[in-house]
């Protein structure tokens, strides 16, 4: 008898909070997957709705990770690591995604929770998606957490919101994903925090039937958060939020829509 999947669904709610220039908040129920990069094979084979590389109901496609070539989403992450001095070798590599949905997906960002052969969870990357057609990552290094990843504020180099400056850091918190997760990422200008965001989820065995549920549960969710996005960005507009201008992007971008 196989061992279960140790991909698994995680389904909970999003929330972000903006304390200035003026306080504004919002939270959604959403669901992503938490896929083991090598279980793909073994995923298309057991879950029905969902297919690898293929059209179906709900897909993964290793174009839209780590830039927009078919290669395997671990091999493109080994390059982009070892590009910037960080072996990959034998790790294990789980992504937290929303997968396509009917052919279309948006992600604000990608997490990939990197392993060691003891289990621990040694780093993780952030790939962020901005609505300009831009991709941009981050590695998240451990400080001082048994558990999880809490990061050393770092400056934000990468554009994402025409309603926040450049001018900012961030601090990235992951949990060990177990029974629950939770993600949350400080925005901060000058030392104050600006926005938050959280993503707190619990965990759901990856089988056909809760993957029918959650998509039932929640239909069309990669359309649901491109116009959420536009909904919010709409309202700050509204309520005179200062508008910044799209700055040039940086150099390492792992994908630019103008380029390709």
């Amino acid at each position: 008898m196989k061992a279960p999947l140790a991909s698994c669904i995680y389904a909970g709610t999003v929330r972000h909070r903006r304390f200035s220039p003026k306080a504004h908040a919002f939270n959604y129920p959403v669901y992503e997957l938490y896929l083991d990069l090598d279980e793909l094979p073994r995923i298309e084979e057991e879950v029905g709705l969902f297919r690898h590389n293929g059209p179906g109901l709900n897909a993964l496609r290793d174009r839209d990770y780590m830039g927009p070539d078919e290669r395997p989403i671990k091999e493109k992450l080994r390059e982009w690591l070892a590009a910037r001095g960080v072996e990959l070798g034998k790790r294990r590599v789980f992504l937290l995604t929303h997968a396509r949905v009917l052919g279309y997906a948006f992600n604000p960002v990608n997490y990939y929770y990197v392993f060691g052969e003891n289990g621990r969870l040694d780093f993780a990357v952030a790939e962020i998606n901005n609505t300009f057609g831009e991709t941009f990552g981050y590695v998240l290094n451990r400080r001082g957490v048994e558990r999880g990843i809490s990061t050393p504020r770092f400056a934000k180099v990468f554009h994402v919101s025409p309603f926040l400056p450049m001018r900012m850091e961030y601090e990235f918190h992951l949990s060990l994903p177990g029974a629950s997760l939770t993600v949350h990422v400080d925005d901060l200008e000058n030392g104050e925090k600006v926005l938050d965001a959280t993503f707190t989820a619990r965990r759901e065995p990856l089988t056909t039937g809760s993957l029918a549920r959650v998509l039932a549960r929640n239909p069309l969710m990669p359309l649901k958060v491109i116009a959420w996005i536009h909904w919010q960005a709409l309202r700050l507009w509204l309520r005179e939020v200062p508008v910044f201008t799209r700055p040039e992007p940086p150099a390492g971008l792992i994908h630019s829509r103008r380029a390709a």
